[in-house]
């Protein structure tokens, strides 16, 4: 058995390295963006919203006030009997409501009815969520790699800065910031839902409203229609945005199940390598943290295993902390450094929770994911 150990142990080594690699390509990129000259074109906002959470009036603030010029915000929900409905009309945005889903994603619904009533009013369209806080100079930075007609969308990520009170919190930030590690300077970027935008005539020739019917995730189908225009996605490290927004432990396993199983059924590929991936980590890690104490020439395989996986969540969090330069982020970089074992073993159980069974919940709508292109909305 212990070749067999070796052997495990040489794959996650050489897994770190390349992970460790990439780490530090992501980083010099984020420290090395300069921002492209945009011109002030029209550009149209949708924000589909449900539900108000803790920090909503606050976000939308800082998405109206914006330094962009020429851009209007047009806000979505599904019924004015949201608990949004009356603090977004209080704004200065204008108020959509776009009636209950019925073949697709409550989310998608909303784009898709504000694409429909509002598309003709800009020449850009900027897709976000409102459960984060935008910097004044966001809309800027994110339209204006689309001056290069071979981009086809532009996108931002969340980080969940996780300095409030409760372990899930922190977990969930320490889990969600793995997956800005995979985006950077090359062509496997996809386009998050939350800050991602795209030209309007891009967006028609791609044609993203076919690409939408029946799905339930807007940006892996946004990310395919573009991919399959033979066209870019840009990452705008930038455009990395804090949300504030905590969770209990149930909160954390709902979210984080509902990512694998949406990445399960639109990029079936990407979940197995995840599947395989954690399950090498896990299996050799534990493996020799058991041994390990009895046999000590495994430590430094353990060691190797661990320190590479604590440098990697490092380099994630210097490029957070160089972009949203929020100091409360200093006091939890200890817990970044050593949470890869506990983010790794709660993948561990999101994929393995997500091979049988395509039911989930979101925003409280449950959802039978049939296919990528068929969504059941069980109300």
């Amino acid at each position: 058995m212990d070749i067999v150990l070796y052997i495990l142990s040489f794959i996650a080594i050489s897994q770190g390295i390349i992970s460790l690699r990439d780490g530090r390509r992501n980083l010099k990129y984020t420290l090395t963006y300069s921002a492209a000259h945009v011109a002030d074109r029209p550009v149209v906002v949708f924000c589909p919203v449900k539900d108000a959470d803790i920090d909503l009036a606050a976000n939308i603030d800082s998405l109206l006030t914006q330094t962009h010029s020429a851009y209007r915000v047009v806000f979505i929900v599904d019924s004015e009997t949201d608990p949004a409905f009356p603090i977004l009309s209080a704004s200065r945005g204008e108020v959509l409501v776009a009636g209950h889903a019925h073949q697709c994603g409550q989310k998608v619904h909303n784009l898709i009815h504000g694409v429909l009533t509002r598309g003709n009013d800009g020449d850009t369209f900027v897709f976000c969520d409102a459960d984060v806080r935008f910097p004044s100079d966001w809309l800027r930075h994110l339209v204006a790699p689309l001056e290069d007609p071979v981009i086809g969308a532009t996108t931002g990520y969340r980080w969940y800065v996780g300095s409030g009170p409760g372990l899930a919190t922190r977990v969930r930030s320490a889990w969600n910031a793995t997956v800005v590690g995979f985006l950077g300077p090359h062509s496997r970027n996809f386009v998050w839902g939350g800050s991602t935008a795209i030209r309007r005539v891009t967006f028609e020739s791609a044609r993203v409203l076919d690409q939408w019917h029946g799905a339930l995730s807007d940006d892996y189908a946004l990310t395919t229609a573009v991919r399959r225009a033979g066209l870019r996605i840009v990452y705008v490290p930038i455009c990395l945005l804090p949300s504030n927004d905590r969770c209990t432990w149930g909160q954390l396993m709902e979210f984080t199940t509902r990512q694998i199983l949406i990445t399960r059924v639109y990029a079936p590929q990407i979940w197995t390598l995840g599947l395989v991936t954690y399950t090498l980590f896990n299996t050799t890690f534990l493996w020799l943290t058991f041994r390990m104490f009895s046999e000590w020439k495994l430590f430094l395989p353990w060691v190797l295993i661990y320190g590479l996986a604590i440098v990697r969540a490092d380099l994630r969090f210097q490029a957070a902390a160089h972009v949203l330069k929020d100091i409360s982020l200093l006091g939890h970089r200890w817990f970044y450094r050593l949470s890869p074992p506990l983010t790794a073993l709660l993948y561990e159980w999101n994929f393995l929770r997500t091979i049988v069974g395509r039911r989930l919940v979101w925003k409280g709508i449950p959802y039978t994911l049939v296919s990528s292109r068929e969504t059941r909305v069980e109300r």
